[in-house]
Parts: C-alpha cells; sequence; structure tokens
C-alpha cells in the first residue's frame, strides 16, 4: 500500500513539473523567431498568452481564404477604376469630327475599357465561388483544433533600434509545433471581416 501511495506520489510530482503550456509555447516561438529575426541575439520575450484555438474561427485555412478574398476585393477596386477612367478618356476624345489622333486615343480608350470590363465579370465569378467556400467555413461545427498564443516581445531591427512586435501564433493539440502565425494586428483584421461577414449571412435567414 505504501509502494502505491509512493508511486501514485511520483507521478503526480513528475507531471505538476512538466512544462506549462505557456513554456511550451515560448520555446517554439523563440526558435521560430531567432530564424527569422534581423538580429535574433538582441530577442526578448515580454508576455505570452496561450489559449485554446477552436474552429472555424481560429482556422488557419479560414484565414488564407478570406485573404485571398480581400485581395480579389482589392482586384476588383483597381479594375473598376481603370474603367471609370477609360470612361471617362472616351467621353473626351469622341465627337462628331475626330481627327486621326482623337480617333486613336479613343480606340485606346475603349481597348482598355473593354478589357477591363471583361477582366471585371471573370472576377466577379471567382468572387462568387471565393465567399461561397468562405460562408461553408463559417457554418461547419465548432471543435477544438489546438491551442494559439499572443506574443510580445523586443527586438532590434537592421538599422539598430529596437522594436516592439507582436504576433499570434497556432499551434498543434499537443503544443509541439507552430501551425500557422502572423501580426496580431492582421489577425484582428480577419476576425473584424469574420463579424461582417456573420451579419451578412445573419441578414439573408
Amino acid at each position: 500500500m505504501r509502494n502505491l501511495i509512493y508511486y501514485a506520489f511520483v507521478i503526480i510530482m513528475f507531471v505538476s513539473c512538466g512544462p506549462t503550456p505557456e513554456q511550451k509555447a515560448d520555446k517554439l516561438i523563440k526558435d521560430s523567431l531567432k530564424k527569422t529575426l534581423y538580429k535574433p541575439e538582441t530577442y526578448k520575450p515580454v508576455e505570452t498568452k496561450v489559449d485554446s484555438a477552436f474552429a472555424p474561427y481560429d482556422n488557419p485555412k479560414l484565414f488564407e481564404e478570406i485573404v485571398a478574398f480581400c485581395k480579389m476585393n482589392m482586384e476588383y477596386m483597381e479594375l473598376d477604376e481603370k474603367v471609370s477612367d477609360a470612361k471617362s478618356s472616351m467621353l473626351i476624345w469622341n465627337s462628331p469630327y475626330m481627327s486621326e489622333f482623337e480617333k486613336n486615343e479613343y480606340q485606346e480608350a475603349k481597348s482598355d475599357y473593354d478589357e477591363a470590363n471583361l477582366k471585371i465579370e471573370k472576377l466577379k465569378n471567382k468572387m462568387i465561388d471565393q465567399y461561397k467556400k468562405i460562408i461553408s467555413m463559417l457554418q461547419s461545427e465548432r471543435k477544438f483544433i489546438g491551442y494559439k498564443a499572443t506574443h510580445n516581445y523586443r527586438a532590434d531591427n537592421n538599422a539598430g533600434n529596437t522594436l516592439i512586435g507582436n504576433s499570434m501564433f497556432f499551434f498543434d493539440k499537443n503544443l509541439e509545433e507552430i501551425t500557422f502565425n502572423l501580426e496580431v494586428d492582421e489577425y484582428n483584421q480577419i476576425q473584424e471581416s469574420i463579424k461582417q461577414l456573420q451579419e451578412q449571412l445573419a441578414e439573408t435567414k
């Protein structure tokens, strides 16, 4: 009986003396950052906060799809501006008595107008498919996928100035490897996008 109690005590002590989630995260983060910092020897951790990560909202795959959709949206706005500029040029050069120079300018503007419009139509279809993919992911079942941690640190840049880093790291379920990372500001922007998409989805119901 005494031996059983002793072994139980040893097991409890062994488990309780193991590294905490923050310590595990800190080691992985330190190893990762030291590969990317300009002056890794100046790295100094400040604070690490570890929390559970749940899909779909903390799913890195969802982040990538949202970033891709945002890039499409930026491309759409650029093309829309090109359409507007080309249309304005067409109006400027179009007249009943166009010279050869004016005709060339008009045709060039019209070519830009048609090309941008064609790209917009193709992009619209891609954006619709991408939007549907994101909505489908947002409607998936909530499940534990690992851990996430915000990590504040100091390090010098290539100019020798000390900067404050504020990054978000994602880990597997056993806290053995980093699966994804981004800046906290980027994470917050993505979460804001998710919130807006949820609101749009709620309005359609």
